[in-house]
């Protein structure tokens, strides 16, 4: 007859499975969002940071076939009264096909276009007022790095013998960092750079201020103008194209 010795193992019980199952979900719930936010924070500075690279050398190549920015031929438009109702697309298609079209890898180039029909919701600040919502029309553009451009010009008012008369300024261009994907909030994955004349170069909007005053702008504050927070872009700069401890995310 054979003799079978048993060993005795200690299993754990169903509270204390649920328990350790209720503990790890605890800690998940409470650094995997910190996680996310943190890939977020890297993935798009280096996007941003890369994009505005290559937008910069597009300029530059540009200027060895064009000549200084201040010749360009967008200039002769440069402080005129826009088009009635205020489409510039004429003069936006100009410059974009142009001078920076050319010299950069287009995944797609919608062109004039709703950007709804391209697939992009409304963008907003952060604190949550409309910037632009999804019936904005706009030159736009879909680059291999998975960003977005939106071209425009600045554009202002001034009032001459009692009559407003709109005018433009500078050449704008939005970068949408990851594309159709949101949350599509200025300051997170919505940035703008300018195409400065005075400067022969392409700028980050707020170039050379004091960053705490780009902090500030950078910041959620309801009380401030609806496009502040476009100025994070030059913040993100300052700080070495990163999102910094105290970036107001």
């Amino acid at each position: 007859m054979m003799n079978y010795k048993f060993k005795h193992f200690h299993a754990f019980t169903l509270a204390e499975v649920l328990i350790t199952l209720a503990i790890i979900g605890i800690i998940a719930a409470l650094t995997i969002p910190t996680l996310i936010v943190n890939y977020q924070k890297r993935e798009f500075a280096s996007r941003l940071s890369q994009t505005f690279g290559v937008l910069s050398n597009a300029v530059k190549m540009a200027q060895v076939e064009y000549g200084d920015v201040s010749t360009w031929s967008y200039q002769k438009n440069y402080g005129t009264t826009i088009a009635p109702g205020g489409n510039n697309s004429q003069y936006v298609k100009q410059y974009a096909e142009k001078y920076f079209l050319p010299y950069l890898k287009v995944a797609k180039n919608y062109g004039w276009i709703k950007i709804k029909d391209a697939g992009y919701s409304g963008y907003k600040s952060k604190d949550g007022r409309t910037y632009y919502n999804d019936n904005l029309e706009i030159y736009t553009v879909e680059l291999n790095n998975g960003c977005t451009l939106f071209f425009g010009y600045n554009g202002g008012r001034t009032e001459v013998d009692g009559t407003t008369t709109k005018y433009i300024t500078d050449p704008i261009i939005y970068i949408d960092v990851n594309g159709t994907t949101g949350p599509n909030i200025l300051g997170r994955d919505f940035y703008m750079v300018q195409l400065s004349t005075s400067k022969n170069k392409l700028t980050t909007c707020g170039s050379g201020s004091n960053r705490n005053t780009m902090l500030e702008k950078c910041s959620k504050n309801p009380e401030g103008n609806i496009y502040d927070n476009l100025y994070c872009t030059v913040l993100v700069q300052i700080d070495g194209w990163k999102f910094a401890d105290d970036y107001p995310w």
